[in-house]
């Protein structure tokens, strides 16, 4: 499946397009990076982050890990990622950060470091004024490499877990039903063959009503039905597959059928699999952006799966047929000429569940990325409609533009060159805007107001 993606997109759009170009369909809105904060592996600084969209007042953040350090972001509607406070984290060197939120908190644990650390809590509904640790303790975790909410059954699972005395385990099913005391309900018991556990870690997973998917490294991948902890069965296993490697996260498509998981090496490829029979999974297709390249997480939204993939960056494919992904856009966070792959440099994570459908990213030594994607990619339209509720003049402009809106929701104006690189991006009210233009050059440019479901395009001339 692979050569086939290949050679679909070399048709589509020319080998020197996929071979060189930095950038398809994707646009760098903002990137925040400090060169001087401490370093893992001479290089390092950033590991995973996560997204929180404040319902009240419409905010967005990125919560992000360094290794010294918990950073939180605001990015709201600017083209600047705005630090709003970093907390020391107690893990000291930490290589592993990873974080959940749930209703308005922030879950932190942190694994691979020189200390050992403790699962926090902060609750984030004071943003961006305050974010108080709301809970702070060791006892449920001191060490744990990953953790999954499901919202739902108000659950959040802690995968390879350390808890003291330096008891481990595989997971633990942990109760937030406050939200601010976490309550340990059980471990993860695992089977046995003739006395041997069939793993002894879970990497990472993913949970949908009680049924847990566990990536559980070079065991392969195992299917849990967990809504009674006292009675915990076994569903079904993928353990022989193409390019098997290090099983290292998964994630499910909407219908619950399909089933996407990634290994952790470097040219393995990111698989498919229909689990609609859990005791009997079937391989569908494996795709990648290169055969080098090693993805890294994945996560599947809609008809899009998004893949933070290390040397190559952030990669989108259209999975709406899982027989067939197709890649459709990218960034490269690592630019290298020629890429040099092999260990571990590149994107960590990316979150695309914001809702102004914009992707955030985090790179090892690039730092923090927020990106923009082609609005036919990411399911906005532009409707005449829309059209009607957006005017501005005078066109053609000197050094004020004022746009009239009749949007009532708030609403992102962006203004582009012709080569699509954003000159300005702001947010506008509804009526009366007016918008400074003495820093764009005479010219031709477009701007583009989006709104949570709708966008327009209009062409701007600036004398």
């Amino acid at each position: 499946m692979r050569k086939t993606v290949f050679i679909l997109f070399v048709l589509l759009f020319g080998p020197q397009l996929y071979a060189q170009q930095q950038a398809f369909k994707m646009r760098l809105l903002a990137n925040y990076n400090d060169s001087n904060l401490p370093k893992v592996d001479i290089t390092d600084i950033w590991n995973d982050l996560t997204g929180y969209f404040e319902p009240i007042k419409k905010r967005e953040y990125i919560i992000a890990g360094g290794t010294d350090s918990i950073y939180f972001f605001d990015i709201t509607g600017t083209s600047e990622i705005k630090l709003l406070r970093s907390v020391w984290g107690t893990s000291r060197m930490a290589r592993n950060r990873d974080f959940e939120t749930y209703k308005h908190y922030v879950y932190c644990v942190s694994d691979q470091s020189g200390t050992y650390g403790s699962l926090k809590v902060f609750d984030l509904q004071y943003l961006p004024d305050s974010i108080p640790l709301v809970f702070e303790s060791a006892i449920l975790g001191s060490s744990t490499h990953t953790i999954f909410i499901d919202s739902v059954s108000a659950r959040m699972y802690m995968c390879s877990n350390t808890k003291p005395p330096g008891q481990v385990s595989a997971m633990d099913i942990v109760s937030l039903k406050n939200p601010e005391l976490p309550v340990l309900l059980a471990e993860l018991k695992v089977p046995t063959v003739n006395g041997f556990p069939l793993f002894n870690m879970v990497h990472e997973m993913y949970a949908r009503n009680d049924t847990a998917y566990l990536s559980c490294g070079n065991a392969g991948l195992y299917i849990f039905d967990l809504r009674d902890t006292g009675n915990q069965t076994l569903l079904g296993s993928i353990n022989e597959y193409p390019d098997r490697g290090y099983n290292h996260s998964c994630w499910l498509d909407k219908t619950g059928r399909y089933l996407m998981f990634t290994d952790e090496n470097m040219g393995l490829d990111v698989k498919i699999f229909d689990i609609k029979n859990m005791a009997d999974p079937k391989f569908v297709s494996q795709f990648n952006s290169n055969e080098n390249a090693m993805p890294h997480n994945a996560y599947w939204v809609g008809d899009l799966a998004y893949v933070s993939s290390y040397h190559d960056g952030v990669r989108i494919y259209n999975v709406k047929d899982p027989g067939n992904p197709i890649q459709v856009a990218w960034y490269d966070t690592h630019p290298e000429t020629p890429e040099i792959y092999g260990g571990y440099k590149g994107a960590w994570g990316v979150y695309p569940y914001l809702p102004s459908k914009r992707i955030i990213a985090s790179d090892l030594t690039g730092g923090i990325f927020v990106f923009e994607v082609d609005s036919d990619l990411v399911g906005l339209i532009q409707t005449e409609k829309a059209a009607e509720m957006f005017n501005m003049y005078p066109n053609p402009s000197t050094e004020w533009l004022t746009v009239e809106s009749s949007f009532s929701e708030q609403t992102r104006l962006q203004i582009m060159d012709l080569q699509g690189k954003v000159c300005l991006i702001l947010n506008i009210e509804k009526g009366l805007n007016k918008i400074d233009l003495c820093d764009l050059t005479q010219g031709t440019y477009i701007v583009k107001v989006q709104t949570s479901n709708s966008f327009v395009y209009k062409k701007l001339l600036r004398w």
